[in-house]
């Protein structure tokens, strides 16, 4: 498997032979030390143990029009007496254009059929392998816990016990792993294709899983973490309570066993030093695109607030309006996807978004799209709301003026006489491939008069 699971690998790839001065070297070191979170071993050293467990075998292999379909079972692991299985559903088209590539998406329950019609348009699409990894994670345990009721279960077992093995993240995590480490074994026996990298994406829970990984393993070129707008947990927290005077009913799981409690705690500490994505930021030099929903009813709208700036570029964000924690079915958020994984896979340079939004006041706020890309519409989103609550609100849009010769657009945006406005733009974009896809901006409230 590779990954950063040796020291000796690691030694190579920080130091290689004949090539740094003692003074490069210390550089070197230091800004390693500098990205590398103080307790992240945990992580680290769960995910990279070797597990004799883990296998996998090729249950159907089938050819069709588009290109070739693959189901195979694997297991990824064996955690606290429990063998982890998944579904992996592998789609390769008929014209590979970038062997060196592949998708991978983190799902939960099912066997990926679901997931197959988008497979294959985003395999096409990119001329490269696509998969989908189910049952991530391995559930119900525990007497029947699923989804985050399990996750907190065992985030408590570790605060608990101390034992470090615990938080369900982590065997999350490898499964992703394990599923990378699946597609290359079978494309290289049964195509003589190697894989040398992977844009990896998940939703929810998956899409936590995403961003970890991400921070672990140096094969990911790409990630897409989906409706998981909670970065920053410590801060998040504090934000929801002051915004909502209370914590989201769809953390229930957590707050009902007191996790979002006794932050400064240095179990607490120690934990969000391994599952907070926050805590890991520094490693994600990779493009990221954030697929979010503008009416998630587990995050406050402008939760990017908290983590966003501190992320490294590249760097794109796409919000579905009107949409909840599923992307209102993710027609348009697939889109986005397929176009990102295409351009990453082409070698093509990523669109770059700046804007200027207005920091809690009235004013002329503004966005502006740079790269070979011209932006073929640019809107302005907007929702109003009696509290700062926007969970419920219908948001509405306007095309703006792009300004000739440029993808660049303003807007006054004014605060209501009554209540809250949120806003954000919108700018719909066109691959060289000819592939329509949406990107936007963070979410902004007039006022911000809460401190």
């Amino acid at each position: 498997m590779l990954g950063l699971k040796d020291i000796k690998g690691l030694k190579t790839m920080l130091f290689p032979p004949f090539s740094l001065p003692s003074k490069a070297i210390f550089l070197a070191m230091s800004l390693f030390l500098a990205i590398k979170p103080a307790f992240a071993g945990a992580l680290e050293d769960y995910v990279n143990q070797p597990d004799p467990h883990y296998n996998w075998k090729l249950t159907e292999k089938k050819q069709d029009s588009w290109g070739t379909l693959a189901h195979l079972e694997l297991v990824s692991q064996h955690w606290r007496n429990q063998f982890w299985s998944h579904h992996l559903m592998v789609a390769r088209p008929n014209e590979v254009r970038n062997p060196e590539i592949g998708l991978l998406l983190i799902a939960g329950e099912g066997d990926g059929e679901r997931y197959l019609e988008r497979l294959k348009m985003m395999a096409q699409q990119a001329g490269a392998v696509a998969a989908v990894i189910t049952q991530v994670p391995n559930q119900p345990l525990y007497n029947g816990l699923k989804e985050d009721a399990l996750i907190a279960f065992t985030l408590v077992q570790f605060l608990k016990t101390g034992d470090k093995t615990w938080p369900l993240l982590f065997p999350m995590v490898k499964s992703a792993v394990r599923g990378m480490d699946t597609v290359q074994s079978f494309v290289q026996q049964a195509f003589q294709q190697q894989i040398e990298g992977f844009v990896v994406a998940g939703a929810s829970k998956r899409g936590w899983t995403t961003w970890l990984t991400g921070a672990l393993d140096p094969r990911i070129k790409g990630m897409a973490p989906m409706v998981i707008d909670m970065l920053n947990m410590e801060q998040q927290l504090r934000w929801s309570a002051k915004v909502y005077g209370r914590q989201s009913e769809e953390i229930s799981d957590y707050t009902e066993l007191n996790l979002h409690q006794n932050q400064d705690d240095p179990a607490m500490v120690k934990l969000r030093s391994w599952i907070d994505p926050y805590e890991y930021r520094l490693r994600y030099t990779m493009p990221k695109l954030l697929l979010l929903g503008t009416n998630d009813p587990y995050w406050v709208v402008d939760s990017l607030r908290h983590y966003w700036n501190e992320l490294p570029a590249p760097k794109l964000v796409f919000q579905t309006p009107n949409a909840g924690h599923h992307l209102g079915g993710g027609e348009e958020a697939m889109q986005t996807l397929a176009a990102f994984f295409q351009m990453i896979a082409d070698g093509e340079e990523l669109p770059k978004m700046e804007w200027k939004l207005q920091p809690g006041a009235a004013g002329e706020a503004s966005v502006k799209v740079s790269g070979d890309q011209t932006a073929r519409a640019i809107r302005l989103w907007t929702a109003t709301s009696a509290d700062r609550d926007f969970r419920d609100e219908r948001w509405s849009s306007r095309n703006l003026k792009i300004l000739p010769g440029s993808s660049y657009a303003a807007a006054q945006v004014d605060i209501p006489k009554q209540g809250y406005r949120a806003y954000l733009f919108e700018v719909e974009m066109t691959t060289s491939a000819g592939h329509r896809y949406k990107l936007s901006t963070e979410a902004r409230v007039l006022p911000d008069d809460i401190k």
